[in-house]
């Protein structure tokens, strides 16, 4: 008897495990494009007389409104997973990397008339990578919570008031944010038919360091802003362990601007917004 009941309760974690497994954690790489949208609001004070390419003519020591406007198209690649812990609780993994920074212009805008001031040269690149708990209220639908790390770097080719010089200011900016969302997976990774994932989370940063070669003896800190994330991948198995798919996602950060004085000097980090949006080729692997 006792053997029978050995033997039945093996039969029933045996298939308990077997259907669990068909929500096992997977590993996937992707390559695509990222296109950046980077705006900033900011007052520039002109150090000299200076026409701009709308024919305006700034005296020395004018203050203006300033928004910048920049976007550019970057190649990317990403990597990440999803690891099972147990019934209730899986961890993902997301890396992303600009592969190689485009040269693009951005447009320095006379908040008066949205008229052209200057064109600066100018790249973007980020880096990123998200860790999210994921509490699963059934398989399908998951309430995740956890924190995304992004490092942007920002490089400014030219300035208004020496036009004829390759001017370089180079920004770094690193935040941690802590999120939370929804994240839904319609079955498991490379095993059956069509596969669907979509993911949106909130954000608040908690840590904000910001340089900036024009002051390099100041940092910025200032952590008044949000995030929104959101993301969606359609898949289907080719072979055996192996799925193949398509994927987007879009990413919305706002940073309030912060105000600070350095040797006798009144130094800004302006307002900004940065969104992007991701699309591209995804493999997804599985393997029992």
């Amino acid at each position: 008897m006792k053997k029978i009941l050995l033997i039945s309760s093996l039969v029933a974690v045996s298939l308990f495990a077997a259907n669990d497994r068909n929500f096992d954690g997977y590993s996937y790489f992707a390559i695509g494009v990222q296109h950046f949208e980077y705006n900033e609001k900011f007052i520039y004070t002109f150090k000299s007389v200076y026409v701009g390419k709308n024919g305006k003519t700034y005296p020395a020591n004018s203050n203006v409104a300033v928004k910048s406007r920049l976007n550019v198209t970057n190649p990317i690649y990403l990597s990440g997973g999803l690891i099972k812990i147990n019934k209730k609780w899986d961890l993902s993994m997301d890396f992303t990397s600009t592969l190689k920074p485009n040269k693009t212009t951005e447009k320095w805008l006379d908040r008066g008339d949205d008229s052209t001031i200057v064109s600066n040269n100018a790249t973007i690149m980020s880096n990123s990578m998200k860790f999210l708990m994921q509490y699963k209220l059934t398989n399908l639908h998951r309430i995740t919570f956890g924190f995304n790390y992004f490092l942007n770097t920002f490089k400014r080719y030219n300035d208004p008031d020496d036009s004829g010089s390759q001017y370089l200011v180079e920004e770094t900016a690193s935040s941690l944010v802590l999120n939370v969302g929804y994240w839904f997976e319609s079955n498991t990774a490379a095993l059956d038919g069509l596969r669907i994932k979509f993911n949106i989370e909130g954000g608040l940063p908690i840590y904000e360091n910001v340089t900036n070669t024009a002051a390099p003896s100041l940092t910025f800190d200032n952590t008044d802003g949000y995030d929104f994330d959101t993301g969606l991948t359609v898949s289907y198995p080719i072979m055996k362990g192996i799925e193949l798919g398509l994927f987007t996602n879009y990413s919305y950060m706002y940073r309030d601007g912060q105000t600070k004085h350095s040797d006798g000097k009144t130094i800004v980090w302006p307002t900004n917004i940065t969104q992007s949006l991701n699309g591209g080729l995804q493999v997804t692997w599985k393997f029992d």
